[in-house]
This record gives C-alpha cells, sequence and structure tokens, in this order.
C-alpha cells in the first residue's frame, strides 16, 4: 500500500451510486479514481464463487433461500437494477489487471476456492484476502505462507486478540471499523492503530465515507474503503 495517499477501495464497487458488488458498480469505483473494489464472496449449491454481501437476496428478491441452496444459474436470473451478480471469475475477466481487489471470504466454505481462483489470473500479489473468520483466515496460511490476510475487526472484545492472532498468521493488515471511535474513544483508537502500525501492520479503515472522520483519523490509516469514492478521492485530489 503506497504512503503517498491511502489506497482507496471501492465498498462493494460504487454502492453509494451504483448497485452493490455489481460489475458495473466495481468499473465505476475505478472510473471515479478508486484505486480498487471490496467484495464479498459466497458459494452456490454447484460451487460457484458468487459476489454478495449477505447469505441470500431478500433484500432484492424477498426471497430467503440461502445462496449455498441456489445454483449458479438460478442466482444468474437475479438482477438488481438491471445488473447481474456476478462470480469471482467474472471480476478478474471483466475489471482491467491493475485494479487493487480486497476479496473478503463470507462462506468459508468458499475460502480455498476463492484463493485457488485468484492464483489461476495470476493476481495473488494485488489481492487482500480478509475475514472476520478467523478459519477462514488460517486456511488461506496454510495454502500460502506470503499471500496478503486482513483481519476484520468488529467487535470490541476482538481487540485484545488482535496481536496473538498476528502472531499465529503473519496478517498483512487489520482491517478496523470507523465506528471504533466510539468504540474506545479517538484518543485511544489512535493509541492501539499507532501500536498496530508500529509492529508493522497496515490500518484499512471500514466502512469511512465522510472528510469529518477521516480528518479525525488522517495518518492513522493506510487504506480506507468507502461507499462514497468521489469525495474520498476528491479530497486528496485537493489536500
Amino acid at each position: 500500500m503506497s504512503k503517498e495517499r491511502p489506497v482507496i477501495l471501492g465498498h462493494r464497487g460504487y454502492r453509494a451510486k451504483f448497485p452493490e458488488n455489481t460489475i458495473l458498480a466495481y468499473k465505476k469505483a475505478i472510473e471515479f479514481g478508486a484505486d480498487g473494489v471490496e467484495l464479498d464472496v459466497q458459494l452456490s449449491k454447484d460451487g460457484a464463487l458468487i459476489i454478495h454481501h449477505d447469505d441470500n437476496f431478500e433484500k432484492i428478491t424477498g426471497n430467503t433461500t440461502k445462496i449455498n441452496d441456489l445454483t449458479s444459474k438460478e442466482i444468474k436470473k437475479i438482477k438488481i437494477n438491471g445488473e447481474s451478480i456476478p462470480t469471482l471469475e467474472e471480476v478478474f475477466i471483466k475489471l482491467p489487471e491493475y485494479v487493487y481487489i480486497n476479496v473478503e471470504i463470507k462462506d468459508v466454505k468458499a475460502t480455498e476456492m476463492a484463493y485457488n481462483t485468484v492464483k489461476s489470473f495470476n493476481a495473488l500479489d494485488r489481492v487482500l484476502f480478509s475475514s472476520f473468520n478467523i478459519e477462514a483466515l488460517r486456511i488461506l496460511r496454510k495454502l500460502d505462507e506470503n499471500v496478503d490476510l486482513g483481519l476484520l475487526i468488529e467487535k470490541k472484545e476482538m481487540i485484545e486478540k488482535i496481536i496473538p492472532l498476528h502472531e499465529e498468521l503473519n496478517f498483512y493488515s487489520i482491517n478496523l471499523p470507523v465506528e471504533g471511535i466510539e468504540m474506545l474513544g479517538l484518543e485511544k483508537y489512535k493509541t492501539l492503530i499507532s501500536k498496530l502500525m508500529e509492529i508493522g501492520l497496515h490500518i484499512v479503515l471500514w466502512t469511512l465515507n465522510d472528510i469529518e472522520t477521516l480528518k479525525k483519523l488522517e495518518g492513522y490509516f493506510d487504506g480506507i474503503i468507502t461507499d462514497n469514492v468521489e469525495t474520498i478521492v476528491n479530497y486528496y485530489i485537493n489536500n
């Protein structure tokens, strides 16, 4: 990750303006200046790597059937504002080869296949695998001692586990929520981040959508995951 400015990743693409986790949203994130995108991987009934945040399509179709109970053919019929739900393979086929991709593993059963797919595109050097699921990260580390892993943190009780897990799994990044400001207080949060940076960890903040919050934590992150790509990109263009 560059130190000239933070790496800016579109959260599920440019989801503030386009249907999230679609090829259109990813392409628009890049068009408007993001360095890459963050996306979520699930596994279909027939073993396809489906890009979708939730484990079902209830928010789109009203149907609560799980993704892993649907075939890829059935999923292809579902549209988000006219856009298809892509597979991981499609993402690597349709996006330029310079795009940085944060692959978040949602379904632990998708882990090895996701790794092998990225490897098949010779893209391991521009991918960060992240997860809240420690077992998924363990699988990835067993597969590859050098692949970049990011530990996603959401709950306060996980903070004390960061260092022991880093000693076990050698993380590239800790992906911290901006809500940590409320969780710990701004100064304690900055102290935590400083300690993590001192031991060589990169800090990726999610989901950072406004300049006020960015300024509070400026200098305390290496990467930003954002819904509001233009807002964040324009800040760095103008400053």
